[in-house]
């Protein structure tokens, strides 16, 4: 990936809204050899074609009623920066082919100029549409999407991640936040976390990080307990031991249709798990699932 962020091929990111896209633009670009040089975010949603020019490109003055002064456009401004130009895909089918124009020669003209300019930095593009079904729609240039990369960098949403993960994420974005305001770490309840983990997080990162930098702010002298969670996060603790039980539960139903439904041997069952042949003989056995290996392949009866 460091050849990609250090080109100047055009990057994009596709994910839901708060997955983190502007903050996966801003590391792609402070870890590449732009770094030195600016990183200008650029959000031009819902603006109409001509001020699509102008804030992109410039205008000198004169150039239509109001324009009083020269503008410096988005593009002049990143000189050999990073642009980041977000939700690409809420741009109309003008503004579209305004953009492909630059991407394919690099070439652009401030309103109301003669005087060509050239591009000299490099584009990250960012959506939480789905392009090629906008293509489909005929409300997206399929010669722009190849132009962009043609295959996005995903973001999963919170809600996609395990249980396992959420609980990790959660745990550490708490660290985080004590270590941003030189807080020495005060504690945080496991039923605490667990209840965030079980949430569902509409907002996504976004949420996850505002929610815990303001339980961390409320409570910087005491234990952060599920008492202290706002209204919102009601009836999404569940006890240590029935949040057990239903992992248990969920992970002896998905080994029985590996290895029992689909009749699969362990060597192939234990790939398709993600875990080693060991792993999951000894969750065999501790889910009371009786059976033997012969020639790499197993007879099972679900208990």
């Amino acid at each position: 990936m460091q050849a990609l962020y250090d080109s100047k091929f055009p990057i994009l990111i596709q994910g839901e809204t708060g997955t983190g896209k502007t903050s996966l633009a801003k590391k792609i670009h402070k870890n590449s050899i732009y770094r030195e040089r600016p990183f200008v975010h650029c959000n031009l949603a819902g603006l109409s074609d001509s001020l699509f020019d102008s804030e992109l490109f410039g205008h000198v003055k004169g150039a239509f009623t109001g324009a009083i002064e020269n503008r410096v456009g988005f593009c002049d401004r990143v000189g050999e920066g990073t642009l980041f130009f977000d939700e690409i895909g809420d741009i109309s089918l003008i503004q579209q082919k305004k953009l492909l124009q630059i991407l394919d020669n690099g070439e652009y003209y401030g309103v109301g100029s003669s005087n060509s300019k050239i591009f000299n930095g490099r584009f990250i593009f960012a959506t939480h549409r789905d392009l090629e079904q906008l293509i489909r729609q005929k409300k997206f240039r399929e010669d722009l999407f190849y132009r962009l990369g043609g295959q996005a960098i995903s973001l999963r949403s919170f809600s996609r991640r395990s249980y396992e993960e959420k609980f990790k994420f959660i745990e550490e974005k708490f660290g985080e936040i004590f270590s941003k305001y030189g807080i020495k770490t005060i504690g945080v309840s496991e039923s605490c976390i667990e209840s965030m983990a079980n949430y569902g997080w509409p907002g996504n990162y976004r949420e996850i990080d505002k929610t815990i930098e303001l339980l961390v702010l409320k409570n910087v002298r005491r234990s952060i307990e599920l008492c202290h969670l706002p209204e919102r996060f009601a009836g999404n603790s569940l006890g240590e031991g029935e949040l057990k039980r239903q992992v248990s539960t969920l992970e002896r139903k998905i080994i029985i249709n590996e290895v029992v439904n689909k009749g699969i041997g362990i060597n192939k069952a234990s790939k398709s798990l993600g875990i080693s042949k060991t792993t999951l003989i000894a969750k065999l056995r501790k889910y009371g699932i009786s059976g033997h290996t012969e020639k790499q392949k197993i007879r099972i009866t679900a208990a």
